[in-house]
């Protein structure tokens, strides 16, 4: 959405860019952006990696190396299914296991690469995130994360920015119509050519209008 939105175009690509670029050590720039709402009663994330799933879209001519911030709109709590991290020194040479990606499957689902098995999600110790609306935390992209379902009787909006080294590429457009194009082939394989937005992308599209002017 930042391709669209003044605001957080100018948050996320620049003020934004600048601190995880500090942080980092080098210039980052943006790569995906993506608005997580969960209303009451919503359903949390299952526990995964980002790094793999990324790297589908562009394969190994698009970034390698990627780090998430994550912005709280909202108070985000234990009650309302705040972020929950496992800590440790991940990277790529140590990371946990990983279930294998569908072949030919939906790219935002079992076709996705980066889902940690049950029984080794089971035994990782994941720690609450507790975050006040407006708090800032970032994270490579081999972290183990989950977050659970919202049992309070209000919404959590956040918002996810991956970020990757500019040396790796500047590649955020590129990203999206390489989802697209796999979506759309996915859908035609399974006889499903006619564009339908989903009630996620939906409520997407709706939550925007929600959130604070910046």
């Amino acid at each position: 959405f930042v391709n669209h939105h003044e605001g957080w175009n100018e948050l996320c690509n620049d003020y934004l860019r600048r601190c995880i670029s500090s942080v980092m050590g080098t210039e980052m720039v943006l790569y995906k952006e993506k608005l997580n709402l969960k209303p009451p009663g919503g359903s949390g994330f299952a526990p995964h990696l980002d790094t793999p799933s990324l790297r589908i879209a562009l394969g190994e001519t698009g970034p390698q190396t990627f780090v998430t911030v994550m912005v709280a709109i909202d108070d985000m709590t234990s009650k309302n299914g705040c972020l929950r991290v496992h800590k440790g020194n991940w990277s790529e040479d140590n990371h946990c296991p990983l279930v294998p990606p569908q072949e030919d499957g939906n790219p935002d689902a079992g076709g996705r690469a980066g889902a940690i098995p049950q029984d080794v999600a089971e035994l990782m110790d994941f720690e609450d995130i507790l975050c006040r609306g407006g708090d800032i935390v970032a994270f490579n992209g081999y972290a183990p994360h989950r977050s659970s379902v919202n049992l309070s009787p209000f919404p959590r909006r956040a918002v996810f920015l991956t970020y990757n080294p500019k040396s790796e590429g500047d590649c955020h457009d590129q990203y999206y119509a390489r989802m697209e194009k796999l979506r759309d082939d996915w859908r035609r394989n399974v006889g499903l050519a006619n564009r339908v937005i989903s009630a996620d992308e939906q409520a997407e599209l709706d939550a925007l209008a929600t959130i604070p002017s910046i």
